[in-house]
């Protein structure tokens, strides 16, 4: 499975009337819930790729659920966010955050650890952060 979370900061509507004509909405603080029921388990799914990751809760969340449901999982592949060219230049009202991908061996230990920790059947040699 790969999910690519992507902030297209140089498209983004600013204008409050035509976002909310368009459907969109300001929420903060979004959790992101499973679907599935306790006890789901998916035996076909050996790897899991994000393209965008940020070491924050609602990622290393996701990723421990999918840990425990996809029981043959052998490989967590973990990207950076992809910045463009035309993000680059931007509007300076916009604020765009810096990334907090893990740079170190350091941080990316640490995080493994995070991720699997108290999770039975994970190991964290399964989880690779790539550049």
């Amino acid at each position: 499975m790969c999910i690519t979370v992507w902030d297209h900061w140089c498209e983004i509507e600013t204008d409050k009337v035509k976002r909310e004509k368009q459907g969109y909405c300001d929420k903060t603080n979004v959790e992101w819930e499973s679907s599935a029921p306790d006890g789901f388990r998916h035996y076909n799914l050996t790897k899991l790729t994000i393209y965008g990751f940020q070491p924050n809760e609602n990622f290393m969340g996701y990723i421990r659920h999918v840990m425990e449901a996809a029981v043959n999982l052998e490989n967590i592949s973990l990207h950076d966010r992809k910045v463009l060219k035309c993000c680059e230049e931007l509007d300076p009202k916009i604020k765009v955050a810096p990334s907090r991908y893990p740079q170190t061996i350091e941080e990316q230990e640490l995080l493994r650890k995070q991720i699997t920790e108290g999770l039975v059947m994970a190991s964290p040699h399964a989880v690779h952060f790539r550049s």
